[in-house]
């Protein structure tokens, strides 16, 4: 549910199985964050699973880098949850400038 889940077109009632999940995620990270500070590094896109592949470069696909790549696209798409981590991030960096 978690894999699927974070599109609002395809789900869009709410979830306690993903709202759970995004909500243990963000502690996780206000964690990482708080014993981390200066360390804290962001890698949106495969919180739950990559919404493609994650394919490195190797001899069987002829040493591609087509799917190796992360998607920092996803924030910026509406119809995804993920701009829900975008915007705990920034507020969550911002109060540790402070």
């Amino acid at each position: 549910e978690m894999y699927y889940g974070m599109s609002l077109a395809s789900c869009p009632e709410p979830s306690i199985v993903v709202d759970r999940g995004l909500a243990l995620h963000k502690v996780l990270r206000l964690l990482v964050l708080g014993l981390g500070g200066a360390g804290y590094l962001n890698f949106m896109g495969n919180e739950f699973g990559h919404p493609e592949w994650v394919d490195f470069p190797r001899a069987e696909n002829a040493w591609s880098h087509h799917f190796c790549r992360r998607r920092w696209d996803l924030a910026d798409d509406e119809a995804l949850r993920y701009k829900y981590f975008q915007n705990f991030d920034e507020l969550m960096q911002a109060l540790e400038n402070r």
